[in-house]
């Protein structure tokens, strides 16, 4: 991957309102590529294997992309980038994402 994916460059390491959100606040940016509701997903950190819920992660926005951190160490789990050469989505910080079964059409 390039540089287009980099964390934002936001001085207090947050986003450009001045904090860190949660993974609700990146739900747009995924759902847009992912073919399920991104807050219903289960995430494993690949740094420290903590499982949480998508929403539960740190979310960074305003920057070149949006990126998802572990709330547990604080490693990118995720990002999402959108640039002229399309969108990028990066989660090699991530060990797995369990979408939820949903129910069979009758």
């Amino acid at each position: 991957m390039t540089s287009d994916l980099s964390t934002p460059a936001v001085p207090d390491g947050g986003t450009e309102s001045g904090g860190v959100l949660d993974g609700n606040a990146a739900a747009g940016d995924f759902a847009g590529i992912l073919a399920a509701d991104p807050t219903t997903v289960t995430v494993r950190c690949g740094s420290c294997g903590a499982t949480q819920a998508f929403g539960q992660l740190q979310a960074y926005l305003g920057g070149p992309g949006t990126v998802l951190r572990c709330r547990e160490c604080e490693a990118m789990v995720a990002r999402v980038a959108r640039t002229p050469q399309g969108t990028w989505l990066d989660i090699s910080g991530s060990s797995s994402w369990l979408f939820p079964r949903t129910p069979d059409p009758v």
